[in-house]
């Protein structure tokens, strides 16, 4: 009895991320995924509405960085970090939601999350990869990252 459909392509591997070291980590492991299994790496990381700019001071200058900008220059230096190839996208709105809707619309078959401690409710997966976790269109691996 066949599962899969063997013409089918295989989906992207997509790991959200932020520019912790708990997210770098979990890329590290989604480009292994990618890498191992023949995947296009998709890196995604989710801007919150609302803090749209921000004012950098430097000696008399005063300069003007959107977020977005700032999100793709955070996922750039990433990807040349990690020495892979990957496409990217940065999403206005909150990170689980950006990541999983990434996810669904490139037709990922796993998204990869890292497993943050912290305290309280969300104790073993950070709040955000909890929510990935809920709320995925596809397969969800929790990398190791503490």
């Amino acid at each position: 009895m066949a599962v899969t459909d063997a013409a089918k392509p295989l989906g992207p591997v997509v790991v959200g991320v932020d520019d912790s070291e708990t997210a770098r980590k979990a890329a590290a492991r989604a480009a292994e995924l990618a890498q191992a299994t023949g995947r296009q790496l998709h890196i995604v990381t989710g801007v919150k509405r609302g803090g749209a700019k921000e004012v950098v001071v430097s000696g008399s200058e005063r300069i003007l960085v959107d977020w977005v900008s700032s999100a793709e220059q955070t996922l750039a230096s990433l990807i040349t970090r990690l020495s892979v190839t990957a496409t990217t996208a940065v999403v206005v709105g909150d990170p689980a939601h950006a990541v999983c809707e990434e996810a669904e619309r490139v037709g990922a078959d796993i998204i990869v999350v890292g497993n943050r401690r912290v305290q309280g409710v969300s104790r073993v997966l950070g709040s955000i990869a909890l929510d990935i976790v809920r709320h995925a269109p596809c397969d969800v691996y929790i990398a190791h990252t503490t």
